[in-house]
């Protein structure tokens, strides 16, 4: 058996190790209770509210 892989054993390798790594992160997102899309959802309303604030701050130190 020869030590060198074909390039085709190592993008399955590759292939593997991209796949384990998305459950690995999607076992992690179930613990908190967030399936699918909902992360993302989630991660969007926090930013689109922090955006809201940072808009009124802006507005009260024009106003000064």
């Amino acid at each position: 058996m020869s030590k060198k892989q074909s390039k085709e054993d190592l993008e399955y390798k590759e292939g593997v190790r991209s796949f384990n790594a998305w459950m690995k992160d999607n076992k992690k997102l179930e613990k908190m209770g967030l399936y699918g899309t909902d992360y993302y959802m989630r991660r969007v309303e926090e930013l689109e509210a922090k955006v809201k604030r940072l808009e009124a701050r802006l507005k009260t130190k024009g106003k000064k």
